[in-house]
């Protein structure tokens, strides 16, 4: 009986201990992925980031197109106003 009763509490001792080291790998996995998960996320935010200041680039130059358009027509427009005063006289 007293071999009975020492198997008995050293299986008792084991499981929990058994648990603590499941319990331990399984956050330690955990911990990995939610490491690889934040660089993740890091990277998406610096690609997000260029993306943005990539837009706002464009957005710029399309400004700066869209003012040269509305020069050059109101050139244009003067250019024809005295071509047609020329042509008049």
């Amino acid at each position: 009986m007293s071999t009975e009763v020492t198997l008995l509490a050293a299986l008792l001792l084991a499981v929990p201990m058994l648990v603590k080291y499941l319990l331990a790998f399984q956050l330690r996995k955990l911990l990995d992925l939610l490491k690889a998960r934040d660089r993740e996320v890091r990277a998406l935010l610096a690609q997000l980031q260029a993306l943005r200041q990539e837009q706002l680039a464009v957005r710029k130059a399309k400004l700066r197109v869209e003012q040269q358009h509305q020069r050059v027509q109101v050139r244009r427009s003067l250019i024809e106003e005295r071509l047609g005063q020329l042509q008049a006289r």
